[in-house]
């Protein structure tokens, strides 16, 4: 139902956005319809006025183009309720490993097609805005992999005379055959590249649960979502833990009105961009810049969920036995 509702409502979906549902480009589409969610809910007006990028972003005399793009497997693998690969055990590999050169290919590939070199796009913000599904439920940890490509730093942990603390080391490459650059940022044949946006939350554990929250409650049903949140005590350097139902009003009490579509959408900013994205045209995101040399977070949520699973629940009517039907990224 919520996809259904999203679908309707926006303005000029392509002609084959329906059967894409049925196809391999299934990710693809859920993809622009949690962008599409996530913006509208900000007051951003959001228009399709030509087939490419796909969506003009504008707000109080800001605005952007955003073309979406997803980290896709080499080889296609089956859709559904299937096993989540495991992360990397190295730290390491995760960071600036094969999650990191998935999205380096993706964005490259994309960069190819000059999207700034539009006579529309010319002189204006350009962004990409990119999703991974490049393994069943790796968005659940190759977050972290994105802004080690983008800037160029690995994040270590030192210890220090009052304890443990972060820091960030420079990295020229990514891990792998393809010795593939790091700090896509760095480049200044990148400055048209205004940003990349980003979420984790491009999955349909997401849309259940704001379909769920909308009123959309089949008998029986309840989720219940677990995962990390973002622990902003000074010098933490671990996230906190949470396993919530999401109808619960201690759910709804860890943002002021509740879950909402953006909470997830973070914004990396390009520090060389000619053309920056102003921090409100995209209000409810978490933005990521640069100041003084060193990268910094400015969040709109004060509690910000890093990764999560929802399960969901079934109790049938005839017998009362609640079973665990699935259990979904996101």
């Amino acid at each position: 139902m919520a996809i259904g509702e999203l679908y309707l409502a926006m303005p000029r979906p392509d002609d084959n956005f329906a059967g894409d549902f049925q196809t391999n480009n299934f990710n693809s589409r859920l993809w622009e319809l949690y962008l599409f969610a996530a913006f509208r809910e900000q007051d951003i007006t959001v228009t399709q006025p030509l087939p490419s990028p796909d969506f003009l972003l504008e707000r109080d005399g800001h605005s952007c183009w955003v073309e979406a793009v997803t980290a896709n497997a080499e080889e296609p693998y089956a859709q559904g309720f299937t096993t989540p690969a495991p992360p990397p055990d190295d730290r390491a590999e995760r960071l600036i490993g094969a999650p990191a050169e998935r999205f380096a290919k993706t964005l490259r590939s994309k960069l190819q097609r000059e999207y700034d070199k539009a006579p529309h796009v010319t002189g204006q913000s350009f962004a990409f805005a990119i999703a991974d599904f490049h393994a069943p439920g790796s968005m659940v940890w190759s977050r972290e992999a994105l802004p080690s490509y983008l800037y160029g730093i690995h994040a270590q942990v030192g210890e220090g005379p009052e304890g443990p603390f972060a820091f960030a080391e420079s990295v020229a490459k990514l891990r792998g055959s393809h010795s593939i650059p790091a700090g896509l940022f760095r480049d200044p044949a990148m400055a048209h590249l205004s940003a990349v946006i980003f979420s984790n939350a491009a999955t349909l554990g997401k849309f259940n649960r704001m379909g769920l929250l909308a009123g959309w409650r089949p008998q029986g049903l309840s989720m219940v979502r677990e995962g990390l949140i973002f622990d902003r005590t000074p010098g933490a350097l671990e996230p906190k833990t949470f396993r919530l139902d999401v109808l619960s009003e201690e759910y709804a009490r860890l943002w002021p009105g509740g879950e909402a579509w953006c909470q997830e959408l973070e914004v990396f900013h390009n520090p060389m961009a000619t053309h920056p994205i102003d921090f409100d045209l995209i209000p409810g995101a978490t933005h990521w810049f640069e100041e003084n040399g060193e990268l910094m977070c400015s969040a709109y949520w004060e509690c910000s969920v890093l990764s999560s699973m929802t399960h969901l629940k079934i109790e049938t009517p005839k017998d009362g036995i609640t079973q665990e039907k699935s259990k979904q990224a996101g």
